[in-house]
């Protein structure tokens, strides 16, 4: 698998140094299976309630797996147009979790992607879908080291 490069300033996958904020996740590309691939463990600093991950945290997870999956696929930056997620089980600060994300179809500008979150043992606890949108060359750059 191949690491991708760290987006500067990202919440999700950003250096620390651009944004102490970030949750300094890191992305690999999984060129067999034609996918993005996030491991997590969240502690309880990501959480709403109490021991429980914030569904946004989740939904800004899920974004980045899609949208590195058409980087990817497509050697160019889209935008999210929309996105939709279910949540299937709660996701618990302390576990380990895995994030793939893979593109499904396209139709010119118009990307689907899919998402989804495991646990350890394989089960899905959240799973997501999202039309991103092509953006015109000039306006993609910089946005990686």
């Amino acid at each position: 698998m191949e690491q991708l490069p760290r987006s500067k300033g990202c919440f999700v996958c950003g250096d620390s140094e651009d944004n102490p904020r970030t949750l300094g996740l890191t992305i690999f590309w999984n060129d067999e299976e034609r996918r993005t691939e996030i491991a997590l463990a969240p502690d309880g600093t990501w959480c709403g309630y109490e021991g429980v991950v914030h569904g946004g945290i989740i939904a800004s997870v899920f974004d980045d797996a899609m949208a590195w999956a058409v980087r990817r696929e497509h050697g160019a930056w889209a935008v999210t147009g929309e996105m939709s997620v279910r949540y299937l089980r709660p996701v618990l600060a302390g576990n380990r979790y895995i994030v793939e994300g893979r593109v499904e179809k396209t139709s010119g500008r118009r990307i689907a992607t899919t998402a989804v979150m495991k646990d350890e043992k394989g089960k899905e606890v959240a799973e997501a879908n999202a039309l991103f949108v092509r953006i015109p060359q000039k306006q993609s750059s910089g946005n990686e080291e």
